[in-house]
């Protein structure tokens, strides 16, 4: 199936549900929008056009989705609409979205990606409906979560005379503490460790020991993994 057809649909179909509260199912006949030069652009109005996707995975991935009851579904084609929080799935040629009351998370199989929802977050504008990316679920947890907005154009295209709306994400990452306490930090060495707020030295000792930079979500799961055993030592 067109990638590009595929995720158009589900665009079209996330402006019209993104409102309802239980799972619809809609042809993937009911629109088209042609891309000749590769771009993910959605025809939005006569003079007007968006650049970009609102979804926070690119293609459809196989993957779960975790209902309340902690049982898994079988492996699905999955989409997850950062705008509008709305997550996707695929059986056959129907799309289908789901009342996020009804499921705990999913898992996206193929990048080993969880989300759980749950989380009220005031700080960050997540409320507990809201899908948030589980980096690191141990003594302190490490979450991110995913925020599309529209950006509305503010003139025209000079070659085309088209207002062009771009689809940005914002991402907010986060220490969640055993008592509740959220903050935001990011992954960078100096700030995970000041922002974990304790054992800085021996967490400093332990990223030169093992030439632990602290740059990608690997490197910060192996400095908190080093965090837990610290806690549990004293």
């Amino acid at each position: 199936m067109n990638n590009i057809f595929s995720i158009s649909i589900i665009l079209l179909l996330s402006l019209i549900i993104s409102h309802t509260t239980q799972a619809q199912e809609t042809s993937l006949n009911q629109a088209q929008v042609t891309n000749p030069t590769g771009t993910l652009l959605y025809t939005t109005g006569k003079n007007t056009e968006t650049i970009g996707t609102p979804f926070y995975n690119k293609e459809w991935q196989n993957g779960h989705v975790i209902f309340n009851n902690g049982k898994r579904s079988k492996i699905v084609p999955l989409m997850y609409n950062s705008n509008t929080q709305v997550l996707f799935f695929q059986q056959g040629d129907i799309v289908n979205t789901l009342d996020a009351n009804k499921y705990s998370g999913f898992i996206f199989n193929e990048s080993e990606e969880e989300f759980r929802n749950g989380f009220t977050i005031d700080e960050f504008d997540v409320t507990k409906t809201d899908p948030v990316k589980i980096i690191y679920d141990g003594e302190v947890k490490l979450l991110a979560f995913y925020q599309t907005i529209k950006a509305r154009a503010n003139s025209k295209d000079p070659l085309t005379g088209k207002m062009i709306d771009r689809f940005l994400t914002d991402e907010a990452m986060f220490y969640l503490f055993p008592d509740g306490t959220v903050k935001k930090t990011k992954i960078k060495k100096k700030n995970m460790i000041n922002d974990l707020g304790s054992f800085k030295k021996e967490l400093n000792d332990f990223t030169k020991k093992t030439n632990n930079k602290v740059k990608t979500e690997s490197d910060a799961i192996e400095l908190l993994k080093h965090y837990d055993s610290l806690v549990q030592k004293n």
